[in-house]
């Protein structure tokens, strides 16, 4: 497990134009942690949801030079969470970043992934307290 924790800032929308509206947080450094993650988020008012979440760069819309992100979809969850501290703990792999031919190709992954994020937490139970080390970015 590894546990991240920066601030909320605005994007493209783009994930929000395909019907995954997502907390953006620029990560700095290597892309060890590249991939689609089952994670949980801590709010600010403390509050915990299960999250599918991509770090990498964006690679179907910007190809291999676009900024290391951190995208988390939170479920059950509509609010702002601009300029928030958030904390993300990644519990679980589900696949390498791809770059996908169309936007449609990719939001189906999404749906995809979502329902793969699901499944775990259905088959592997609730939240466990962070037990890795905390990197701040």
């Amino acid at each position: 497990m590894y546990t991240l924790t920066g601030f909320v800032e605005h994007g493209d929308a783009r994930a929000r134009e395909l019907g995954f509206p997502t907390a953006n947080i620029a990560l700095e450094g290597e892309d060890t942690l590249d991939g689609v993650w089952v994670a949980y988020v801590r709010c600010p008012d403390g509050n915990i949801h299960l999250s599918c979440v991509s770090i990498g760069r964006r690679q179907t819309f910007y190809g291999e030079v676009g900024r290391l992100l951190l995208e988390a979809h939170l479920m059950n969850f509509a609010g702002d969470l601009y300029g928030q501290l958030l904390e993300v703990e990644l519990v679980h792999f589900l696949r390498p970043q791809m770059t996908f031919d169309s936007a449609e190709s990719l939001t189906s992954q999404i749906h995809k992934d979502i329902e793969d994020t699901v499944a775990w937490k259905a088959e592997y139970g609730h939240y466990l307290p962070p037990t890795a080390s905390v990197a701040k970015i």
